[in-house]
């Protein structure tokens, strides 16, 4: 099994059935307080720049790594907020289940301008935390509701 691509390595083996995946989620501020906020390509929703962990990644380093290869941002420094538990099951619509656990972490020092990766992310924007209510936001984006309060 290999480093990189570890959950395609791992569905081949055991294919659709229940696994825990961890991942990460990034949340983002500007200057003026603004939460940076990622649309996925086909998805007409808001959230947080996250993404799984690879076999053996630390989340630390699952942070810096997604936040670069999604927003080409380069993580200076970041403390964990939250982790998250599944609400339950998930299915993915290719019909993969798993629980996902979210280690959630407030960057407090980044350097670059963001731009979407075009393959995972469509669209990278800063947003004044009173616009976050008005949006269509994911289950992460809902939850940075409660982080930037």
């Amino acid at each position: 099994m290999s480093r990189e691509g570890y959950v395609r390595d791992l569905r081949a083996l055991i294919g659709p059935r229940p696994v825990n995946l961890i991942g990460v989620a990034a949340l983002i501020t500007d200057l003026h307080g603004h939460l940076l906020l990622a649309r996925r390509v086909n998805a007409d929703r808001w959230g947080l720049i996250a993404g799984l962990s690879e076999l053996g990644e630390s989340p630390d380093t699952t942070l810096r790594r997604e936040v670069h290869e999604e927003s080409r941002l380069t993580v200076k420094g970041a403390h964990l907020i939250d982790l998250l538990a599944p609400a339950g099951l998930s299915e993915a619509p290719n019909g993969d289940q798993f629980f996902a656990y979210t280690a959630a972490y407030r960057v407090t020092g980044w350097h670059g301008t963001p731009q979407p990766d075009g393959h995972e992310l469509a669209d990278l924007r800063f947003f004044p935390r009173a616009d976050l209510p008005h949006l269509p936001l994911t289950r992460l984006g809902r939850a940075a509701l409660a982080w930037t309060a």
